[in-house]
């Protein structure tokens, strides 16, 4: 009965546990859905920048206050989110990555993970068997600079790549130098460079790539791979192809994510395949990422203190710094940034490059509605389910722990009613021997 009673009460505590988890998780993505507001906000203000035949200077700048203000405002956010004394999204409650691999590793986000318990941090490493690529292809027959692109007489070349579709007209004669210039002119609108005699797509991945057809002309194009029907040149690019902690990583290009036991979260790779030098490159080979002990908020869930009744989870850290994404060079131009980079005077304010602000936006939407989408996952398919389980186990327990220690009521008052009716009888049959001799009495009377 004691070893019972013990159980009921743990069980009841795990379930108080659940109830608050699910209390603090509800009450940081309150937080995380008005950083969200705000930063749909920023986005409508760089719509609004970008469209400068529309617009004044003045009224890019009043967009820039706004900017400024709601960057602060998300700081205010996440400084002041609080569940009684925990600070849940300034970083006290994230994971404290101490150290990774930044030749191939570019940025690391855990949402849950499981720790060594001896050592006094966890390492955990990122085998890379296949590296992510672009979609790629020469502009002549080689890529000499100078290589004829056009022989024979002009030509007319349909390009569609990851932004969109545009036509290049060639002169004979025009050299792969000459494409080049055409391509980069085209970049915004293509999602497509040149350098060193090829063409790349801006962006990693098997979901994106780049065709080339030639429409007219009377010329050839001398790039050898233009070949097949229609006249079409194609390629895709490569996603990575990797594990983390042991397990298989769900790879588009350089981005993998692991929902496992052991680690569940995103891990970004460098580029392997990346034009620019200024870079660290990536490539095949193994890679760590060390995780402090201790670091984010462990749950306990079971009545037990073992891993299967425990979870460890990082709430994000949601301060603009930790917003967005790391800055990379590709084919010459700088692409991402925090979100402090769109404040007035930054590498990304209204003035200077709203459109990769659109990009640094985009990607801080994405920090937070990935961390969102987590917690409510967890929520629903964890502390909702252990909450109701729970309660069962609870019960079951306290109705086993009940026959063993409380009175069988019913039969109690069916034992005290027979005895009640045994006394009572007893007590009248001695009433009636008592009137026999008084009867007598009387008589003789």
């Amino acid at each position: 009965s004691e070893v019972l009673r013990g159980q009921i009460g743990s069980l009841e505590q795990a379930v108080e546990n659940s109830t608050n988890a699910s209390n603090m998780i509800s009450t940081t993505e309150a937080s995380l859905a008005e950083i969200n507001d705000l930063l749909v906000g920023i986005r409508e203000s760089l719509i609004f920048a970008l469209n400068t035949g529309g617009t004044s200077t003045e009224q890019i700048a009043a967009e820039q206050n706004s900017v400024d203000f709601a960057i602060q405002a998300i700081k205010r956010i996440a400084d002041v989110t609080r569940f009684g004394s925990l600070q849940m999204l300034n970083g006290a409650s994230s994971f404290e990555i101490t150290s990774y691999t930044t030749s191939g590793l570019l940025e690391v986000r855990p949402l849950s993970v499981q720790f060594n318990p001896t050592t006094t941090s966890t390492s955990y490493s990122v085998v890379v068997y296949g590296v992510a690529s672009q979609a790629r292809g020469l502009l002549a027959s080689v890529v000499a600079p100078g290589t004829i692109a056009a022989s024979g007489g002009p030509i007319t070349l349909r390009l569609r790549g990851p932004q969109g579709t545009e036509e290049i007209n060639l002169a004979s004669g025009a050299t792969n130098t000459d494409l080049a210039g055409a391509i980069n002119l085209l970049r915004g609108n293509l999602g497509i460079y040149a350098s060193g005699g090829y063409m790349y797509s801006e962006t990693f991945g098997s979901d994106v790539s780049i065709s080339v057809q030639k429409l007219g002309g009377t010329g050839t194009w001398s790039q050898p791979g233009f070949l097949g029907a229609g006249n079409v040149f194609y390629d895709s690019g490569i996603d990575a192809n990797a594990t983390i902690a042991g397990n298989s990583a769900s790879a588009r290009g350089n981005r993998l994510q692991v929902v496992s036991t052991f680690f569940t979260g995103t891990v970004f790779l460098n580029p392997a395949t990346n034009q620019d030098t200024t870079n660290p490159s990536g490539g095949t080979g193994t890679y760590q990422f060390t995780i402090a002990n201790g670091s984010g908020l462990l749950f306990q869930f079971g009545p037990n203190a073992n891993a299967n009744e425990q979870r460890v989870i990082g709430f994000p850290n949601s301060v603009p710094s930790n917003l967005g994404e790391k800055r990379m060079r590709i084919g010459g131009v700088w692409y991402g940034g925090g979100l402090p980079s769109l404040q007035s005077g930054g590498d990304n304010d209204l003035f200077t490059n709203p459109g990769n602000a659109l990009r640094v936006t985009d990607a801080a939407i994405n920090n937070i509605s990935e961390s969102r989408a987590y917690l409510g996952a967890f929520v629903s398919q964890t502390v909702e389910p252990n909450i109701r389980s729970l309660n069962v186990a609870v019960e079951n327990l306290s109705a086993s722990e009940s026959s063993i220690r409380d009175l069988d009521f019913a039969e109690a008052v069916a034992e005290m009613t027979r005895n009640q009716v045994i006394f009572q009888s007893g007590v009248s049959v001695l009433a009636q021997a008592n009137l026999i001799p008084q009867a007598v009495l009387r008589l003789l009377q």
